[in-house]
């Protein structure tokens, strides 16, 4: 007998490929929106953040400038590896696969809500009949940074709480709180493996658990080489920052700078990603909170922020808007 796929007709064949052709557009429209309502929000400040852009451009900043360029790669070739890794437990796909899916799930991810945009960009790359039982690689993937970001926010946290502007009750219940998430995640991976022995009744919990029973089935020695990964690019992403500072040779040591910049990355992992600050309207207002204590030219932060989202970030972005309309969908047996 004839399978269905073998009855579709090239009218059928042609309407879905026309459908998938809309959807990208859709998808580039939304992420180009959101690329200009970034350089919108930022008019404001774009004569002074311009003026002191002009300023750091000089012989003496070169290398640094140089050194931040070439973490960029390195930054999403270490999360490239790390989906890589967590990937392969479903469909074998080689680097230069998972980099691309890693910078595409970075475009999508900023035209949809919280993590549902980077967890699509990533799956809809695999050539697979079983890419979507890779949801539960992705939902790994991003729980790792999350796990990663929290520990480094807390010590950063902790070194420098006395020194913010924050209610004494506010204080001791945010450390609470990040204790708690450290401790509770560490729950999580001890008690993962009943995920995979669970048989749902329902249908609906049947389709979830046959995407999520992944994560059960991950090894102590693969989820450690996971974390090795993002750590390795929150340390790469956290240098970049800190360099940005100190192109401005503010009187703050290193370990001052990075402490505050593990809290910017904090605010950003904590708080939804649906805010009305947006991505990088969130890291300036908590980047301006955290250095207030330190009484520094706020345009001269503002435009470290803006020059770590431009070099990680916005190029990243462009790349993955090319490497989505060069996206064909294929239904491959894997």
């Amino acid at each position: 007998m004839l399978q269905d796929k073998e009855l579709s007709s090239p009218k059928e064949k042609r309407n879905w490929r026309n459908l998938f052709w809309l959807g990208k557009l859709v998808v580039t429209l939304l992420i180009l929106s959101y690329i200009y309502k970034t350089f919108q929000n930022e008019q404001k400040g774009v004569a002074d953040v311009g003026d002191v852009l002009k300023s750091i451009f000089s012989k003496v900043h070169i290398p640094v400038f140089l050194l931040m360029l070439v973490l960029v790669p390195v930054n999403w070739a270490l999360e490239s590896l790390k989906w890589q890794k967590l990937a392969n437990k479903v469909v074998k796909i080689n680097f230069w696969s998972a980099f691309r899916g890693t910078l595409t799930g970075l475009a999508v991810g900023v035209a949809a809500p919280a993590q549902l945009g980077d967890t699509i960009g990533r799956i809809a790359v695999l050539r697979s009949d079983r890419r979507l039982e890779a949801i539960g690689a992705a939902i790994v993937s991003n729980g790792i940074q999350f796990y990663v970001s929290l520990i480094f926010g807390a010590a950063g946290w902790f070194h420098l709480r006395q020194n913010l502007e924050f209610p004494e009750q506010s204080k001791l219940w945010l450390s609470i709180l990040l204790i708690v998430c450290i401790v509770l995640g560490y729950i999580v991976v001890l008690f993962r493996k009943p995920l995979t022995s669970w048989h749902p009744q329902k249908p609906v919990f049947q389709k979830l658990h046959s995407y999520l029973k992944i994560i059960g089935n991950y090894t102590g020695s693969e989820l450690l080489v996971s974390l090795l990964y993002g750590t390795l690019r929150y340390l790469v992403f956290l240098t970049q920052f800190v360099l940005a500072l100190s192109l401005f040779e503010f009187p703050v040591s290193y370990a001052e700078l990075a402490s505050c910049v593990s809290l910017i990355f904090l605010a950003k992992t904590l708080i939804p990603a649906i805010n009305v600050l947006g991505d990088l309207g969130l890291r300036e207002f908590t980047a301006l909170l955290v250095f207030k204590h330190y009484n520094l030219p706020p345009e001269e932060i503002i435009t470290a922020t803006f020059l770590v989202w431009i070099l990680n970030v916005l190029g990243p972005i462009l790349v993955g808007i090319f490497l989505i309309w060069r996206y064909k969908w294929k239904r491959n047996k894997s």
